[in-house]
């Protein structure tokens, strides 16, 4: 069972490599640097840009030459921490080896970017209506222009915290 469930999830992640390169490799031959593509109008664009920051474009705008090196340490950490998490879960824990596979798989993604060019190469532009949250004091006018791998870490993320909200309430049901 261990072994299947390992397989799978090291399956998962040369997936999502090969899709985040796949994907990456399309834009950079065939589009300029900060070119557009309308898709669906204004809502949805395919907009080449590199991020030198980290997910969804969090930090681009600080420049730093240590930047790149400082990251790809933070991302050699968090693959590490992601594994050890992945290995130290019980076998009866079902679907974690794919919540996870897209986690490593996507994080792995960006992290060759960094080491190749220093920043992630991003294309997916979103735009939806402003959103506000108050309690946050956040406003934003534009979705973060994003890619395949930060796809990936967010859905893993999501099915993760879906698989840890179930069993938990499977364990309750049956303690009572």
């Amino acid at each position: 069972m261990k072994e299947n469930k390992l397989k799978f999830f090291f399956i998962i992640t040369a997936a999502v490599i090969f899709a985040d390169h796949l994907t990456k490799w399309i834009i950079k031959t065939s589009m300029e640097l900060h070119q557009t593509i309308r898709v669906i109008g204004d809502y949805f664009t395919i907009t080449y840009i590199l991020n030198s920051g980290i997910a969804f474009g969090m930090f681009d705008t600080n420049p730093s030459p240590h930047k790149p090196i400082l990251l790809i340490i933070i991302s050699f950490i968090a693959l590490g921490i992601i594994l050890y998490i992945f290995l130290s879960l019980p076998k009866s824990v079902k679907h974690t080896a794919l919540a996870m596979g897209l986690i490593f798989g996507g994080a792995i993604g960006n992290m060759i970017d960094r080491i190749v060019r220093g920043k992630v190469v991003d294309f997916l532009d979103f735009d939806f209506p402003d959103i506000t949250v108050r309690a946050l004091n956040i406003h934003m006018t534009r979705w973060p222009t994003f890619n395949v791998a930060d796809s990936c870490v967010l859905a893993g993320i999501v099915l993760l915290l879906v698989i840890i909200l179930r069993q938990g309430g499977e364990s309750e049901s049956r303690e009572n």
